[in-house]
């Protein structure tokens, strides 16, 4: 079925007019560097490991790289001379934060994997660190401020952050006097800092605020989240990326007026990032559902756009529409199809992670090989997904937990009322909070389904809080509910505890490196499916974390699924 390249992190060297980039295209995820002028694409690094993140700094780049997906990032240099080592202490997760070309300074924010503490650092560009401050629990670097100060933000839970100053001279702490609330892509000129935030509305916006003060505006008003804000080299104007129902609208934004001018740039699909070239030049990475990831170029003088680089292989047309149903409560859940137009509908329900994220008509390369397949795929955002308001964000919280999955019963019943499928042939997936969700459904409704897959799923949530690390214990104890408050309703509803009450065949998928969901939360599940006498097939890959980048493991869980649907979705 092809194989095909992803496209990810744009950014723009104006010193040396070319596009960097980090791309799949070698089987692993690597950087590579792109001139516009002349057309010519250069593979950068060759790593053995994944490249997850990089710096374009004045006279070098730092590259981020973290061992079989276990997300504890270590930091290398490359300048003209090869890649050399900045970071490497494996026991440590690092969170790069800026670089001080004068100094030859580091900021940076380090946990260790064992600890809830996390320590600011200046690191030097030779290796040695210095610890400023310890903080008890998740902080982020944001900026530089005058005065040897620094401004951070802290998790305060599973969604909102706490602005505050550090003062490096006086070793003190300032809290901001602004709300709690979701902050981004902070933007510095002269006297304004500009942000993303959801604090007025619960709707990701720009505004303006004072951090010494404490004052903020709005100035944009979406009802939907903006997800990319980038302001061009002359601080006159910014794009924006609006996540309007799961697909990216792009706007113009004239900085000092705040007016907004809709770009009709991309007709439907995500665009997954953004960067401002020469003058009026910007550069983006697209993809829908039938579009593999691209890079394109498009003038915003002109209003003409171009793909600049794209998959080989091309994708078939897929026929799929965006809508929504009411679900037990009459609340409006929206989702998202892959029709076929085949009699005998097989359809498998995919139910994506987070559960604070949000499923998108992106292309993803399962849905479309299962689609070509001949199988319908939907995949709905059930409460608790990002992208709807803060109100929808929250509406799964704690003893609400179940109401999701009602959802995701509401869904098939609303398939089979419409004749869109048939109920002996609807099977269900997910992957991380979407596995989870899947072995919910096939434990308390194990009737409805025909088979189930779930992909690094979290099978008892007593355990996973007892063994995911324990500064994420907090976070997501405001999600889940805490072992303390919410124990004995974290065992009633977790499937473990009703693992024998599965009747259709399960698939799971898990692997040895996973920092978010512990791999012993698919193997304990696993355990007690095969003591129960029951079926259930596991795969465990030794080199991936909690996102596969491996392309030969993506090929091969993704065969593995479409086996697996193909053999269990016929009829009776």
């Amino acid at each position: 079925m092809g194989t095909f390249t992803k496209y990810m992190n744009l950014k723009y060297s104006r010193k040396e007019k070319a596009l960097y980039f980090i791309s799949s295209e070698s089987g692993m995820h690597q950087l590579w560097k792109y001139n516009p002028t002349t057309g010519r694409k250069m593979q950068l690094t060759r790593l053995e490991q994944n490249v997850k993140n990089y710096w374009l700094e004045d006279e070098h780049i730092t590259i981020a790289v973290d061992y079989h997906g276990n997300e504890r990032n270590q930091f290398h240099m490359m300048d003209g001379e090869g890649i050399g080592t900045l970071i490497e202490d494996p026991d440590y997760f690092h969170h790069y934060g800026e670089y001080d070309d004068d100094q030859n300074i580091y900021t940076m924010v380090r946990n260790h994997h064992e600890s809830s503490n996390f320590d600011l650092c200046l690191v030097h560009a030779k290796g040695s660190v210095r610890v400023l401050r310890t903080f008890d629990g998740p902080v982020h670097f944001i900026s530089e401020l005058p005065g040897d100060r620094l401004l951070l933000s802290k998790d305060v839970n599973n969604i909102d952050e706490a602005l505050m100053i550090y003062d490096m001279d006086k070793d003190q702490m300032e809290d901001v006097p602004l709300p709690e609330a979701r902050f981004s892509a902070f933007k510095f000129h002269e006297d304004r800092c500009l942000c993303l935030s959801d604090m007025h509305d619960g709707y990701m916006n720009v505004h303006e605020i004072n951090v010494e003060e404490g004052s903020h505006r709005r100035l944009t008003a979406f009802e939907w989240d903006i997800e990319h804000f980038k302001v061009s080299a002359d601080k006159t104007e910014a794009i924006l990326s609006c996540n309007e129902n799961g697909q990216s609208v792009l706007y113009r934004m004239d900085l000092e007026t705040s007016s907004t001018e809709k770009l009709g740039v991309i007709g439907d699909g995500v665009v997954h990032s953004l960067a401002y070239g020469e003058g009026h030049e910007l550069f983006l990475i697209h993809s829908s559902v039938d579009q593999p990831h691209r890079i394109c170029r498009h003038s915003l003088e002109t209003g003409e756009m171009e793909t600049v680089l794209g998959n080989t292989d091309q994708a078939s047309e897929v026929s799929w529409r965006i809508s929504s149903y009411r679900s037990f409560d009459d609340l409006k859940v929206p989702y998202f199809i892959y029709e076929t137009d085949q009699e005998g509908k097989k359809t498998v329900i995919h139910i994506h992670g987070g559960p604070e994220s949000q499923a998108r008509p992106e292309f993803n390369v399962l849905y479309y090989q299962l689609n070509r397949a001949g199988f319908q795929v939907v995949v709905p955002n059930i409460r608790g997904s990002k992208g709807y308001g803060r109100s929808y964000l929250e509406a799964d919280d704690k003893e609400k937990r179940l109401d999701a999955m009602k959802d995701v019963i509401e869904l098939r019943r609303h398939l089979m009322e419409g004749g869109m499928a048939e109920g002996s042939r609807i099977s269900v997936m997910g992957r991380s909070y979407g596995g989870l969700m899947t072995l919910l459904l096939v434990t308390h409704h194990s009737e409805l389904w025909t088979s189930a897959v779930d992909i690094v799923g979290i099978s008892h949530l007593r355990t996973f809080l007892e063994h995911t690390p324990p500064w994420r214990r907090a976070l997501r104890a405001a999600e889940y509910g805490s072992i303390e408050e919410s124990g004995a309703f974290l065992d009633d509803i977790s499937p473990l505890s009703r693992s024998k009450d599965i009747s259709v065949p399960l698939m799971v998928f898990h692997s040895h490196h996973d920092a978010r969901v512990p791999y012993s939360e698919s193997v304990q599940m696993v355990e007690a499916m095969k003591g129960n006498g029951q079926y259930v097939g596991f795969t465990a890959y030794e080199n991936e974390g909690h996102t596969y980048m491996h392309q030969e493991n993506i090929d091969d869980m993704n065969s593995k699924i479409l086996e697996f649907f193909n053999r269990t979705l016929q009829h009776p």
